[in-house]
């Protein structure tokens, strides 16, 4: 697992840094463990950001001493999500985690991921305390080195500047700046369908050309009411600099756009199968949510099925590829649908042929929903 190995990398380290930070126990206050939060958040690092539970810090050595599972304040992700929720973020806008448990030389440890979402600074309207802490409204704090900005006093003028600067995207890349754009598609002009061409509303040199299409099928095609599918190309240009090309599709006759979805094949027991799923941390997933204006529109298909699985990340796919294989019999439980059944006695009635089973594919999306529930990641439940 790459979390393991990034960890372990961090902790054979011997120190501490710009986007990690490593605690004994958990915090038995909820101010420091806000502000230290708020301070890996917004550190300049490009990329995950970490708090190690169960580690003791440089000064002792960095050793695993792990958790156990009556520890004193010690909290799940719905805890901390639900903590955060709470609080007043300037803009409705919080850091966006993830809680993970690993085992290390046979003890518990908790991983608290911070993402490296394009929305800092990230701070508070109003006052939080809790006994002796208090976080300030309107502070910014952050983390250079090993050191956070003390809770009394805000980052200096110019680091908040460059927090600013890379909230916008002016410190990155044409490439990586048009991934960041991609991600607000509700400032871009765009009317697939009609309209060859979409660009941003405040920066028009970054625009995408789409080609005509043509027709083609998938497994996933046979889902909807009609199974009439379409592909073509979506050009992505910065002034008259080609900086990548994407496969977008039209499925149930145009009347539904989408990315071109990425395949993961599944070795069980008894055979190997395959579903279709995005990353929306990959470029399929960023331009999935550019179509689908941040996925807003995933529950209008006119399918009852939306016969892809969504992960937020890397470490998602795999855990639940992980799930699927340890528990293959919650897979044979479940019961496929109507959709699944009509789209494989469909594509049999027109002899098309396909290794990915869409029994299959039904399956293993019902059971995401199910392990969505109990995994750490408890979304819409």
């Amino acid at each position: 697992m790459k979390l393991v190995s990034e960890i372990l990398k961090l902790i054979s380290s011997k120190r501490e840094s710009d986007y990690w930070d490593f605690k004994r126990e958990p915090h038995d206050n909820k101010a420091s463990l806000l502000h230290d939060i708020l301070s890996l958040s917004n550190s300049l690092h490009r990329g995950k950001r970490y708090i190690i539970f169960g580690v003791t810090d440089p000064k002792e050595g960095t050793e695993i001493k792990g958790l156990t599972k009556e520890q004193a304040n010690r909290k799940s992700q719905v805890e901390i999500i639900d903590f955060l929720r709470t609080k007043s973020f300037a803009g409705d806008s919080r850091p966006e985690i993830e809680l993970h448990t690993i085992e290390l030389n046979k003890v518990e440890i908790d991983v608290l991921v911070i993402f490296d979402n394009p929305n800092k600074p990230y701070y508070l309207t109003q006052d939080y305390r809790d006994k002796d802490k208090n976080v300030k409204a309107n502070y910014i704090y952050t983390r250079t080195n090993d050191t956070n900005t003390p809770i009394d006093k805000s980052a200096d003028v110019g680091v908040i500047e460059k927090m600013w600067r890379q909230r916008f995207g002016l410190d990155l890349s044409p490439l990586e700046r048009m991934k960041l754009l991609l991600l607000q598609p509700k400032k871009w002009f765009k009317d697939i369908g009609n309209k060859p061409y979409a660009y941003h509303l405040e920066f028009p040199e970054f625009r995408i050309d789409f080609s005509e299409t043509h027709e083609f099928w998938e497994v996933f095609s046979f889902f909807y009411t009609n199974e009439k599918s379409y592909l073509g190309t979506a050009t992505f240009k910065y002034g008259s600099t080609t900086l990548f090309e994407l496969q977008y599709m039209y499925c149930d006759e145009m009347r539904v756009e989408l990315a071109v979805p990425k395949t993961v094949i599944v070795k069980l027991k008894d055979s190997n199968n395959w579903f279709y799923y995005y990353n929306l941390e990959n470029l399929d997933g960023i331009l999935l949510q550019f179509i689908t204006n941040n996925l807003t529109k995933l529950h209008s298909f006119r399918s009852l099925v939306f016969p892809f699985v969504v992960f937020k990340n890397e470490h998602e796919k795999e855990d639940f590829i992980n799930y699927i294989i340890n528990n293959e019999d919650e897979l044979d439980k479940i019961e496929p649908d109507f959709w699944a059944e009509n789209a494989k006695k469909e594509m049999n009635r027109q002899k098309k042929h396909s290794p990915i089973d869409p029994i299959f594919i039904d399956k293993i999306t019902q059971l995401y929903k199910k392990w969505q529930c109990i995994a750490p990641y408890k979304i819409n439940c």
